[in-house]
């Protein structure tokens, strides 16, 4: 009986989490289709009449923009993997000096606050023409997902049997061949988690697109969308749809990389 109680009780407190979290996107998809003044009298409730007007204007507004986050976006995604992925493999494989205390300082990296860095970037990006680019948008949020990247990496590598390797250093492997046709192969889920954490803080970075771009050239859509705005009865309307609008490749890459990202969490933070 004790048990049965305990269920229903984590049931409805599962349920009370998920309403906590769907809450502000059906709030956001409902007001997408209303004008202001339906907002403002009927904000919890779809209403009749429907203004899919909204999403159209918003569509030829926004679409330039997301096209830009999608660029840098998957800049940031190369940058992060790559970069995480040598530098794990050398620290798992790795016996050369000083190559733990080198690890134990990338790790640190993640003590860093990003508002630190904020003006000595700007500075540097500025210097070197990187200001108002794609490059310049995707290379700071990628690397500060290096250090997540090189601490779960590392930790999963860690794991492969080294049986594996030696096996392949007998048929003559070298380093490049076996990362490519062994670590690779297996390290699938982990890779597929950087990538998403990757992706995701470049897709919702706010503050330093604001600080490096200037116009609307490679504005990305986070920027284009605080700064939209429609007619008189439209209001935040034109402006919501536009969120629903950027937020579908983030919803599709969450559908397809749910399972891999959790297999490369769990297998990539606690070391077998």
């Amino acid at each position: 009986m004790y048990r049965k109680i305990s269920r229903v009780l984590l049931y409805i407190f599962v349920l009370f989490l998920f309403v906590i979290a769907f809450l502000p996107f059906y709030l956001t998809l409902i007001s997408s289709i209303k004008y202001q003044m339906q907002i403002y009298k009927t904000p919890w409730m779809p209403v009749p009449p429907y203004h899919f007007n909204n999403y159209a204007d918003a569509f030829v507004k926004i679409i330039g923009p997301v096209v830009n986050s999608l660029i840098v976006t998957v800049i940031s995604i190369v940058v992060a993997v790559v970069s995480s992925l040598m530098a794990s493999y050398s620290f798992s494989r790795g016996e050369y000096p000083l190559h733990k205390f080198l690890y134990v300082i990338i790790i640190a990296l993640l003590m860093v606050p990003g508002f630190a860095l904020l003006v000595p970037q700007f500075v540097q990006f500025n210097r070197l023409g990187l200001s108002n680019t794609y490059i310049g948008q995707a290379l700071p949020p990628a690397t500060n997902s290096v250090a997540l990247g090189v601490m779960l990496m590392t930790a999963f590598f860690n794991q492969i049997p080294r049986s594996l390797f030696e096996s392949a250093e007998i048929d003559g492997a070298g380093e490049m061949t076996v990362l490519r046709r062994i670590v690779l192969p297996l390290s699938t889920p982990i890779v597929s988690s950087v990538a998403i954490m990757t992706g995701l803080a470049t897709w919702n970075n706010y503050v330093w697109p604001l600080v490096i771009t200037k116009g609307d050239t490679v504005k990305p859509a986070i920027l284009a969308i605080t700064s939209m705005a429609g007619n008189v009865n439209q209001g935040d309307g034109i402006k919501l749809a536009a969120y629903v609008i950027a937020s579908l490749p983030v919803i599709v890459l969450f559908f397809f990389a749910t399972k891999p990202f959790i297999e490369g969490i769990t297998a990539g933070a606690v070391k077998g």
